[in-house]
């Protein structure tokens, strides 16, 4: 049992950890990613706008390129930084002639790739958006002049810019921070690991004495339990039976049932396949034992008991432990079903699994079957009959060393018990 809960404990601080260190990453480049866009956005309307002007304007030095104006230099601009970037613009008419193109400033694509993009661009409906490590914008702008004889531009501007610095940046520091974060993870899993060895350390010695205690104590009981019943057998004998040699015959009978339960729990804590090797066992013959077994008493307690048990089924278990799992269910049954109400089993084959089902009529509706499998859990109800409250318990441990499934449910005053192989 400690190692379960230290491999639970295990597991569910690595998922932890990796939830929040997978949503930190993710934000940090996400952040970083919406940063580096912004980025490129900024660079690109800032080149397409200050193109626009050193073209458009009269004093532009780009100005008599095209339109026959100008044809001075025009200081540099406030936070014109397009000397560092890469990239190109090209100046269309309405009608898509070209009427001015520059690719001095990239030289991570040709001049004619370059143009036949830009005409891609221009004959497209998008206003902007990428080509490859190429963002780019498209605008139509209209350039008016004033005079004795004013004239009107309509033309398209398309501006290209070369991201793929800024991508390589980001594809870098999200390869650095997987790295990091997974060598990271890889020092923190190994500390924990180390660590619930020593965190874990005195509850399995405490765990271990307790254990001990309990099949000591077991074993111990045996004697004076087998003792008490011979003393009372010759006491019948002498003077025959009464209420107070009854009552002690069944005291005994309950006491030896609760030692021999705890001393088979305490094996099955262990989770080990040495003490109960699996070998390939008949489902159906320990089924129809059990109902052999458990009909008379059925019958004689006025339960209406049904069964059907399909031929030939065959599972990989240990044959004691299915046969008290076989009983612990039937007598459950005949403990806590509704008096004069319909107990069944059904084992059946549901398409490659083997499904066991116990049914039976309940009369108490206070049982709660999230903790039905814990140890001496007993309802309010159930608490006045008799039993340990660790039959359930046992059932449960021998099912998880099976690798089988087993679940409860309420539905109509029936209590619903499955086991799956």
């Amino acid at each position: 049992m400690i190692k379960k809960l230290r491999l639970r404990f295990i597991i569910s601080a690595l998922l932890s950890i990796l939830f929040v260190l997978s949503a930190t990453i993710v934000a940090i480049n996400v952040s970083n990613y919406i940063k580096t866009e912004n980025e490129s956005t900024r660079i690109l309307n800032m080149i397409a706008e200050n193109e626009q002007k050193d073209i458009t304007d009269p004093g532009g030095s780009g100005g008599g390129t095209w339109g026959g104006y100008g044809g001075g230099n025009r200081p540099p601009r406030e936070n014109d930084n397009r000397n560092r970037e890469h990239y190109f613009i090209v100046l269309f008419s309405t009608e898509g002639d070209i009427l001015y193109s520059n690719y001095s400033h990239i030289f991570t694509i040709e001049d004619e790739a370059a143009q036949n993009l830009a005409i891609e661009v221009f004959q497209g409906k998008e206003t902007q958006g990428k080509r490859g490590n190429l963002r780019y914008k498209k605008e139509d702008v209209t350039y008016s002049t004033s005079g004795p004889m004013p004239f009107e531009y309509k033309y398209v501007f398309v501006t290209f810019v070369d991201i793929s610095e800024r991508m390589n940046s980001f594809d870098e520091f999200l390869m650095n921070s997987v790295i990091i974060s997974s060598v990271s993870y890889a020092v923190i899993a190994a500390l924990i690991i180390i660590s619930s060895h020593f965190v874990f350390k005195t509850s399995e010695e405490s765990y271990k004495k307790q254990k001990a205690f309990i099949t000591n104590a077991s074993h111990e009981l045996k004697t004076p339990l087998t003792i008490i019943n011979t003393d009372i057998e010759i006491l019948k004998m002498d003077h025959g039976d009464n209420e107070w040699t009854d009552s002690i015959t069944d005291q005994v009978r309950r006491l030896t049932n609760m030692t021999n339960q705890l001393v088979t729990l305490s094996k099955l804590d262990e989770n080990s396949l040495d003490n109960y090797p699996l070998t390939n066992i008949s489902l159906t013959e320990l089924a129809k034992e059990s109902v052999n077994a458990f009909s008379p008493t059925f019958e004689k307690n006025g339960f209406n008991f049904s069964s059907d048990i399909a031929e030939d089924l065959v599972v990989k278990g240990n044959r004691y432990l299915i046969n008290e799992l076989f009983y612990i269910f039937m007598d459950n049954a005949l403990k806590y079903a509704k008096p004069k109400g319909d107990i069944s089993l059904s084992v059946k084959k549901n398409k490659n699994k083997v499904e066991i089902n116990f049914v039976n009529d309940i009369e108490d509706e206070e049982v709660d079957i999230n903790q039905l499998f814990e140890r001496f859990y007993r309802s309010p109800h159930s608490s006045k009959k008799e039993g340990s409250g660790i039959g359930l318990s046992i059932a449960k441990e021998i099912v998880d060393l099976h690798k089988a499934k087993i679940s409860v449910s309420i539905k109509n005053q029936k209590i619903y018990f499955t086991i799956v192989f």
